[in-house]
């Protein structure tokens, strides 16, 4: 399953490469012509970064003490496909550190994450994100060290929604992903606070910068 996703993520960035490639040697999207023709205004590819703030909900954070937010990151890579002058998509591939925090100590989950999003262009600055996100996870890390993932939930799926400003090549953004699957796929003998996990799901919000090309 990891490789199949690993696989679709690579076919994702040649095809966005491939297509970004046709749109800017061609100038628009389609192949209107006119003076009414969609410019790519909002085409684009490019990097992306910032800090990613976790929490956790569900039945079983009751059972987690001190359970608290905890600070990371996430990186990667965006292109952006036009499809007129107030709409457009963006497929982004990203590398996430999602982190929490508990009287027990820290875990950490790493993931590849893919978001497709809609994007509706309020202004030539501002626009409003939101669309289905996969990812898969990668490792995970207790107290710094790294710990056997075939218990936790490999797949994770929910949905993403924020605001972008842009100026120039720079964009600046905020987002919000709810995930819609639980963590833990741990068995009855299980300790407590494992079995937890079963029960609880992430969300987190996003705070980044990304640069276009």
């Amino acid at each position: 399953m990891k490789k199949l996703f690993l696989l679709s993520i690579c076919a994702l960035l040649f095809n966005a490469a491939q297509a970004q490639e046709r749109v800017l040697n061609r100038g628009v999207i389609n192949h209107s012509e006119g003076e009414f023709a969609p410019t790519r205004t909002n085409s684009g590819f490019g990097v992306k970064g910032g800090v990613l703030f976790t929490n956790l909900r569900g039945d079983g954070t009751d059972d987690l003490p001190g359970l608290k937010s905890a600070t990371n990151w996430h990186a990667g890579f965006y292109s952006q496909f036009s499809l007129g002058s107030f709409f457009s998509i963006q497929p982004e591939a990203l590398y996430s550190r999602k982190e929490t925090k508990t009287d027990g100590g820290s875990m950490r989950f790493d993931y590849i994450e893919v978001p497709v999003l809609a994007v509706l262009n309020f202004t030539d600055n501002v626009s409003f994100h939101v669309g289905p996100q996969v990812g898969v996870l990668m490792a995970v890390k207790q107290d710094d060290k790294e710990i056997d993932k075939s218990s936790f939930n490999s797949f994770d799926y929910g949905a993403a929604a924020g605001l972008e400003a842009r100026l120039s090549f720079l964009r600046l953004g905020a987002r919000y992903y709810l995930s819609l699957a639980d963590i833990g796929e741990f068995d009855n003998t299980a300790a407590a606070g494992n079995r937890a996990l079963n029960d609880i799901k992430a969300g987190n919000f996003q705070i980044y910068v990304g640069v276009g090309f």
